[in-house]
């Protein structure tokens, strides 16, 4: 009896452990993505502000930094293209009556390659940024609050499923064993609640202002191109929209369309619980549609 409550006294032990710290753990790498879209805000800003002094950007001549510095922007662009269109295609097709999230998403890929991702994300996140400067260059008008507003709801749904496919599986099967990567788990009230918290403290802290400047770089090239006189020797060739900025200006209307498509699918799951509301309460408890049928079964005329 001793060893057997011993044992079971451990499980307890290990639960309260593990459970804080596999929210911990989920909550921090699940915010490498909005980070993701914070570097690439500060790379944009870079880029556009050593075009106007003319200056190319000081860089290392060792062959590590230089491989570093042309694929760590590819990687996270592959990335956070490929999450957000993800999210945007199981927004658009998935049914709004679904309560399990993780039952909503066909595709998971496996556990290594799921560990393999997170750790070059990780990676090229950490290093970027550390490269960058801490304070971006705000580029562009500024958005009104309802702008603001639905991006934030796309960049939560994106960092979500960021979450569920890779960071999850990632965590389960470390903390959990082999095989948990497999079996996905209903996600907890605490768990939406620490992802949409600190979603929340990082864009009020940092993104709210930095991100604009995936917009504003085009914008801003734009009227400078259109107020500039153009020369014969082509000065005003780093003014040009590039395929980066069209990319920035793409991935951050996206992130919009994944928001709004969050909002009116929110909408119409609140309009459809107040009518079946209203309908159960018109309806009678004590009556059962299949009386009728059981009455002419039986023979009886009465109606």
């Amino acid at each position: 009896m001793s060893i057997v409550g011993g044992g079971k006294w451990r499980r307890e032990a290990e639960q309260l452990l593990v459970k804080p710290f596999r929210l911990l753990t989920t909550t921090l790498l699940s915010l490498l993505l909005p980070l993701s879209f914070l570097l690439l805000s500060r790379l944009s800003s870079a880029s556009f502000l050593f075009s106007l002094i003319k200056s190319p950007p000081q860089t290392d001549s060792s062959f590590f930094f230089s491989i570093f510095h042309y694929t760590n922007p590819a990687i996270t662009y592959a990335f956070v293209s490929s999450i957000s269109v993800y999210t945007l295609v199981l927004g658009l097709t998935t049914k709004i009556t679904s309560t399990d999230p993780n039952r909503s998403i066909p595709f998971y890929p496996h556990v290594s390659i799921a560990w393999l991702t997170l750790f070059l994300v990780q990676i090229s996140v950490g290093l970027g940024l550390e490269g960058t400067y801490p304070d971006g260059l705000i580029i562009g008008s500024e958005r009104n609050f309802l702008s603001r507003l639905v991006f934030f709801f796309g960049l939560h749904e994106v960092m979500l499923l960021w979450c569920r496919v890779i960071v999850r599986p990632v965590v389960d099967s470390t903390l959990m064993g082999g095989d948990a990567g497999h079996h996905r788990r209903e996600e907890t009230v605490v768990e939406r609640v620490a992802l949409a918290v600190s979603c929340g403290t990082l864009w009020w802290w940092k993104l709210r202002d930095e991100i604009e400047a995936l917009v504003g770089v085009a914008e801003a090239k734009r009227a400078l191109l259109l107020l500039l006189p153009i020369n014969g020797n082509n000065a005003n060739g780093s003014f040009e929209v590039g395929t980066v900025d069209f990319v920035n200006w793409w991935l951050y209307y996206m992130v919009v369309t994944i928001g709004m498509v969050r909002i009116v699918k929110g909408c119409l799951w609140f309009g459809m619980v107040l009518l079946f509301e209203q309908g159960s309460r018109r309806s009678p408890r004590g009556v059962s549609t299949a009386s009728p049928v059981h009455y002419d079964d039986e023979g009886d005329t009465k109606v």
